[in-house]
């Protein structure tokens, strides 16, 4: 039986170093990486392998104490309370979605208001709490980490899954076709015939401290051009994530920062130690709970310091164009929830889903450490078959 964790004792755990237990190298001049899902693995990095590169964490806090009244986390709440958030964001409305399309192409992200109801949020904000309960339940003080970079007081849900998504969970699926949504997906493809990649999202629990530095997901091979005239970054959008905020996203508590523009950028992505105050401060703020925020996932953004006594969750829901595809597509939706959507969803999941009776080994299983993930996911794989064993290796 679970134990429940009152979601108001989560987070400022002062015993928690900042920038988290273990050594972070500095391995590279700039946060780009051309290398996606191959970049090396560093033992002991609560990390998504497209972000390994973000090991040398936020040096800027160094010395700090993962406390509300720290001092130096006090001047910073200040400054966040006068400065953060892009000026002038311009936040549109669902019947808009020629308007939220040419926003996103032009900016790389756009803001959607009322999106989700006051029913659909209050469901899924229930079930993001218990995804976070599991994981702050194997992970007491919060200093395992998880999502980009694997910083202390953050987590990814799909990273934290032993199935690597959450598509298994009912309340994740009701995102992933919504009447609010779908045109806005439509006018950004220029197609219906986008698909369904996964589900996860990410959160930044209270004294979350440090930034998390710049980067592009980047979950492809770039393509090969020995002229060298054509990257990922030359192509029309590849892939748009949807992150649905749980709670109003405000200056302190950890809003999402995004560089416009940046998504068509050959430049160097700047390590925190030489990015401008201006990037630090380019949050997507304030923006009411409800909204969802459109991201082509090669523009540059990172996790800002959530310095506020609120849990800042952001599930989402993740969408290839319909001429792309990656190694990071993984039959990871239970047969039964596919059977529960609208045809339309159904044909955008066909690349997820699994079939009837199929086992989704590692579904339900949430922790922030990969080495228990991955005993968790041997165990179940000891109990088949040799011949079922090599058929569900296959079929990832």
């Amino acid at each position: 039986m679970k134990t429940e964790i009152p979601l108001d004792s989560i987070g400022w755990d002062n015993s928690v170093p900042p920038n988290g237990f273990i050594k972070r190298p500095d391995i590279s001049d700039d946060n780009s990486n051309d290398q996606g899902l191959d970049t090396p693995d560093y033992d002991g990095l609560e990390t998504t392998p497209e972000h390994r590169n973000l090991a040398a964490g936020d040096p800027t806090c160094a010395g700090w104490t993962r406390d509300y009244n720290d001092p130096n986390v006090s001047a910073l709440r200040e400054k966040f309370k006068q400065h953060n958030g892009i000026k002038g964001l311009e936040i549109v409305s669902p019947s808009e979605p020629e308007l939220a399309a040419k926003l996103l192409h032009r900016d790389g992200f756009v803001v959607v208001r009322d999106v989700l109801n006051p029913e659909q949020l209050a469901r899924i904000k229930k079930a993001s709490d218990v995804a976070v309960q599991d994981l702050v339940a194997a992970d007491r003080d919060c200093s395992a980490g998880g999502g980009a970079g694997g910083l202390p007081h953050r987590y990814s849900f799909g990273g934290g899954s032993a199935s690597r998504q959450m598509l298994h969970i009912k309340e994740w699926c009701e995102l992933i076709e919504l009447e609010t949504t779908q045109p806005i997906l439509e006018a950004i493809f220029g197609s219906s015939s986008y698909i369904v990649s996964g589900g996860g999202g990410d959160v930044a629990l209270p004294g979350a401290i440090e930034y998390q530095g710049l980067h592009s997901d980047n979950i492809w091979t770039e393509p090969h051009d020995p002229s060298g005239r054509i990257t990922m970054r030359e192509l029309p959008v590849p892939m748009v994530t949807i992150n649905f905020p749980m709670i109003d996203l405000t200056p302190e508590n950890g809003p999402i920062r995004q560089i416009p523009g940046t998504q068509h950028s050959r430049a160097p992505i700047p390590n925190l130690i030489d990015e401008p105050d201006w990037m630090k401060l380019s949050t997507l703020c304030p923006a009411p709970a409800g909204c969802a925020i459109f991201r082509d996932i090669r523009a540059w953004h990172g996790g800002t310091p959530n310095l506020s006594n609120d849990i800042r969750a952001m599930p989402n829901i993740e969408y290839m164009a319909p001429w792309f595809r990656s190694d990071i597509l993984i039959r990871c939706m239970p047969y039964e929830r596919w059977r529960e959507l609208s045809p339309h969803a159904q044909r955008i999941c066909r690349h997820i889903m699994c079939g009837k009776d199929e086992k989704i080994i590692g579904a339900g299983y949430m922790n922030p450490r990969a080495k228990m993930r991955e005993a968790y996911k041997e165990e179940e794989l000891r109990k088949m078959s040799a011949e079922e064993r090599a058929h569900y290796m296959h079929r990832l």
